[in-house]
């Protein structure tokens, strides 16, 4: 059901509880009612609240054109996102329809059982990558533990999707229609660009790194917007807010789409998340200080042991390997 029919339903219902419908709403009640079980238990659930008609009483004189255009210019105002949605709408429609939260929030939670959004989802785990064309032929590189979410309207009306994980972007161009990557309290928008967002929910930093083009980034909790150059790297911290933009060598942070791993000055808590995300490994660090130590090294296609092995020699951390017996990461690897 659209959200201007869960209202048009919400105001019959109260006219029908007060006895001021008209002949036309009480068929067209009638109607949607016999559409469908769940209509006609949704009616009697209603209807069977008594307080919804001393409710509607002072609430007797609604303007619904009015309601309307009110409610269209709260969309404008809030940019609703998804992960708010039912809220907002059901606050929504408390106020400008007037016939209490009882009906408002009933409708509207009708209207998503009965209509879902149909998303499209593509997932990696860890130890693996993949490469995707998008509709609107974008190509999509995904890393290890990635997943992207989009509509099966994308490019009809919209090229929005949502991102947990790291991908590589090479976008399409289409002035008219921004391409838009929602990453949990930041929004990528671009037009036609290459760039590199990194996403994962148990970083602590969103990372863009800009190669070619030109994106602009809108933290959810800010009112400023930032604009990304070539060449450059923007963090974004989760908890602080804060975000910082500097300049580096984009190839370091995209080289992993080729196979390619650079690490450059990394502390071990970086490496050890990317290996564990690379190659679908279980790392355990006993010794905290393991954790601060600094790793450089460049690796085309090694084996995790052949890496170890580097790490051993150049930051003298010792390591053994064993079976695990989870499933999802069958080699669990400590380090001390």
């Amino acid at each position: 059901m659209k959200l201007q029919d869960a209202i048009r339903k919400g105001l019959f219902l109260g006219k029908y509880i007060t006895g001021k419908e008209t002949r036309e709403e009480h068929q067209e009640l009638k109607n949607w009612t016999e559409a469908g079980s769940a209509n006609k238990e949704l009616f009697k659930k209603l209807t069977s609240h008594s307080e919804i008609a001393t409710q509607l009483e002072q609430y007797d004189s609604v303007n619904t054109s009015r309601a309307w255009n009110k409610y269209q210019e709260r969309i404008r105002q809030y940019k609703l996102e998804k992960n708010l949605f039912r809220w907002r709408i059901a606050a929504i429609l408390f106020f400008i329809i007037g016939i209490g939260g009882l009906i408002g929030n009933a409708i509207i939670d009708a209207s998503f059982e009965d209509t879902p959004t149909n998303f499209t989802t593509v997932s990696t785990i860890n130890g693996e990558s993949s490469k995707i064309t998008l509709p609107d032929q974008s190509t999509i590189w995904l890393n290890g533990g990635t997943s992207i979410q989009y509509s099966t309207d994308f490019s009809a009306d919209n090229r929005e999707i949502s991102l947990d994980g790291e991908a590589y972007f090479q976008v399409a161009k289409n002035r008219k229609l921004p391409f838009v990557v929602d990453c949990d309290g930041l929004k990528v928008r671009v037009l036609g660009t290459s760039f590199n967002v990194s996403n994962y929910a148990d970083d602590e930093t969103i990372s863009v790194v800009l190669e070619q083009g030109a994106v602009a980034l809108s933290p959810e909790l800010k009112s400023q917007k930032y604009d990304l150059k070539p060449g450059e790297k923007a963090d974004y911290n989760r908890k602080t807010q804060d975000l910082t933009i500097r300049k580096v060598d984009t190839y370091q942070f995209t080289s992993w789409k080729k196979g390619l791993l650079i690490f450059k000055g990394e502390t071990m808590r970086e490496v050890v998340k990317k290996l564990e995300r690379w190659y679908n490994v279980s790392i355990d660090v006993r010794n905290p200080e393991i954790y601060e130590l600094i790793f450089t090294a460049t690796i085309l296609h090694e084996d995790v042991e052949e890496i170890l092995e580097l790490i051993r020699f150049s930051c003298s951390i010792n390591y053994n390997i064993v079976l695990s017996q989870d499933p999802d990461t069958p080699i669990k690897i400590t380090m001390y």
